[in-house]
């Protein structure tokens, strides 16, 4: 009985419909049912500095807390989709051959396919025939990313997490040889917590970006079509207790003559730790 379990389940995988680990995971890129995995939940924007005084200064970029992701990395190109590299995240693979791309950077700006500006229709109008969620293989451009990072011994029992501030079609994201997650939505931030996957020292970190994803479909704006990272890109590093998120709500009372403001904070259940996104939190608030 296990025998013929294990049979079918293997056969399952290799016919592409069960999840699977590590560079598996990249198949997301045509399925609808997938807009994100292990993907932070989406929250007000600020920045957790490591004292008062750090934070009346304002500036992230000079917080100890904060480390760029921003720069030179090593890059490979490809026309087709099917012609990408799948085992580039490995620690061991060699990337001696390729080229490299600033980030922040789209392709079309930096020597890599060209603009396409499009107004009613989507930019594969002239070669495939809208199939959603599928997408054309030819000219689905996709870059692969790998660069080392180096984590501070200061963060060592932190939480370290990812930000991709913008990411067009998709990003799928490995560190140190261990798949992350993924994520769609190419004009909105993308955080992965990556505590478990680092190390102080060195770190490879690695991700590939489609030209086009089943997200495209929702993403046929007025616009010129570039691919690539389009903003910031850093890591942050913060207490293990701390606030997740922040709604602030404005209202008027007795006859507009008064202000009433409400805040809602989420905190991190008490002395939890994993990555388990909404299931591990709760609200609270403070009129």
């Amino acid at each position: 009985m296990k025998l013929r379990t294990l049979l079918v389940g293997t056969l399952m995988l290799a016919w592409g419909l069960l999840p699977a680990r590590a560079g598996a995971r990249i198949e997301a890129w045509r399925d609808a049912g997938t807009n994100a995995v292990n993907r932070m939940p989406m929250h007000a924007s600020f920045f957790a500095y490591e004292s008062r005084e750090a934070a009346l200064a304002g500036d992230r970029k000079a917080s100890e807390r904060y480390l760029s992701l921003n720069g030179v990395w090593r890059f490979a190109w490809v026309e087709d989709a099917d012609q990408r590299p799948t085992d580039f995240y490995r620690t061991d693979y060699d990337d001696g051959h390729w080229s490299t791309m600033p980030v922040p950077g789209l392709w079309e700006v930096n020597g890599y396919g060209d603009p396409l500006y499009v107004n009613i229709g989507y930019a594969w109008r002239e070669q495939f025939r809208n199939n959603p969620p599928e997408v054309p293989v030819e000219n689905n451009h996709v870059g692969s990313y790998r660069r080392e990072i180096v984590i501070p011994e200061s963060w060592r029992g932190e939480q370290i997490i990812a930000h991709f501030g913008s990411v067009t079609s998709n990003l799928s994201l490995w560190v140190n040889g261990s798949f992350v997650g993924y994520s769609e939505d190419s004009k909105l931030e993308a955080e992965f917590d990556i505590t478990r996957y680092v190390k102080p020292g060195r770190n490879l970190m690695a991700f590939q970006v489609f030209r086009w994803c089943d997200g495209t479909y929702l993403e046929d704006q007025d616009f010129w079509r570039l691919s690539g990272v389009g903003r910031d890109c850093y890591l942050y590093a913060r207490d293990w207790k701390h606030i997740e998120d922040v709604r602030l709500g404005a209202s008027l009372t007795d006859d507009f003559t008064r202000g009433r403001l409400d805040v809602e904070l989420l905190f991190p259940r008490e002395g939890v730790r994993p990555r388990c996104g909404s299931r591990c939190r709760e609200r609270r608030r403070a009129p």
